[in-house]
């Protein structure tokens, strides 16, 4: 795992909770914004609730992919791609590892993931050009993308934060 340790403040972690079926921890009072991204002659409707905290940035977005992207496996492999490569090269980044990572889902539940990615990247962010870590999960569950996001400079969040905020995701059954 990239070194997102260090001199990390005190977090208060609040559930952020959607209408749209799912929970996860924040640290910080959390906003939402939403807009349309296109993707393959689809315009996704995508919602990102996010979050700062003094050098860091937590983030959730989600969006709701067409059938014939979220029923096929290269589709469902093109979109965690298409999204994970665009926060890469916001910071300028290059991958640094890529891999399996698991989402549970509540019992009992009917819903399925479809696919997931664990990456981890590091570039430069902000005006100065300072060094950024990036740390990011990707699901699909059934047609929804998920990608939770954490953002900062080198050494400026706690693996502990990162261990709450990717676990947190809940979806409701």
């Amino acid at each position: 795992m990239l070194a997102l340790v260090g001199c990390s403040e005190r977090l208060e972690w609040r559930e952020f909770r959607s209408a749209d079926g799912y929970s996860v921890m924040l640290p910080g009072r959390a906003q939402t914004v939403s807009r349309e991204v296109e993707f393959e002659g689809h315009k996704l409707p995508v919602s990102m609730t996010s979050t700062g905290v003094g050098p860091a940035m937590f983030a959730l977005g989600m969006a709701r992919l067409p059938a014939d992207i979220a029923d096929d496996a290269a589709g469902r492999e093109r979109a965690i791609a298409y999204f994970r490569d665009g926060l890469v090269r916001n910071i300028g980044g290059t991958v640094a590892s890529a891999g399996p990572v698991t989402l549970s889902l509540p019992p009992g539940s009917r819903q399925q993931v479809r696919a997931a990615q664990a990456v981890e990247a590091r570039g430069r962010a902000g005006p100065d050009g300072r060094s950024a870590v990036l740390a990011a999960r990707f699901f699909i569950v059934d047609d929804r993308l998920f990608q939770l996001v954490a953002l900062g400079g080198e050494g400026s969040i706690d693996p502990r934060a990162l261990d709450i905020f990717f676990t947190s995701l809940r979806l409701t059954p």
